[in-house]
Formats: C-alpha cells, structure tokens, sequence
C-alpha cells in the first residue's frame, strides 16, 4: 500500500464518522415532546386535573399522557379533551384524581363559604 490508498482509507473513515455524528444529531432532532403534544389537546380545567393527576400519581400521570398523544398522533383521537373526560380516564384507570372542593351559599348578591355562614350562625 503506498500512500494514496492510505489517504483514501482515511478519508472514507472520516466520512462515514461524519455520517454517523450527523445521522445521531438528527435523531436527537427529532425527538417528540409527547407531553406537549397531550397538553395542546386539553381545555384550560382538563390542564388543572392534568396538574393534580401529576401531583398525585405521577408515574401514571406520564403514562396517560404519553399514550393519548400517541393515540393523537396516529389520529385516532381528535379534537379538544375536556375536564370530565380526562378525570374519567384516571378514574376508569383505578386513580380517582383528589380535588379541592368548596361549598358555598348565595344570598343576596353576597357568597358566603359554610364556614362563615357556621360562625355567623
């Protein structure tokens, strides 16, 4: 071997090096943000349960989110999801989704909570 065939040996090693760096940084590229996706197909209260859910149980809350975006990605799920149905999914799933709830009593024109109305009482 002289050194022209040395030359080109090196050269076609460096060139598939470069092929291989190039073919990995696209594929760093184009990784998908699955949770984006799902939070882009909730209404503003289904992103609250989604924050509870994840506060919550959040190993599952990942799991629901990666599978309907996937479900969204193949197009096999449209649309806006809304707050009742994704508390249904985890509810379905076994993980009711604890919420803050107030009890609260109108009268004329003013909103008590039953903690003042107890007081006043």
């Amino acid at each position: 071997m002289d050194e022209k065939d040395l030359e080109i040996i090196k050269m076609k090693k460096l060139l598939s090096l470069q092929r291989k760096l190039l073919a990995k940084s696209r594929k760093e590229e184009h990784r998908i943000d699955y949770e984006e996706i799902f939070l882009r197909h909730l209404d503003s209260k289904a992103k609250k349960i989604y924050e509870k859910a994840k506060q919550q149980y959040p190993e599952v809350a990942r799991k629901v989110a990666l599978a309907i975006s996937k479900l969204i990605l193949e197009r096999k799920l449209g649309g806006i999801l809304d707050s009742v149905t994704l508390y249904g999914i985890f509810y379905e799933l076994g993980y009711p989704i604890r919420l803050e709830t107030r009890i609260v009593y109108k009268s004329k024109g003013r909103v008590k909570s039953i903690s003042e109305l107890i007081k006043e009482a």
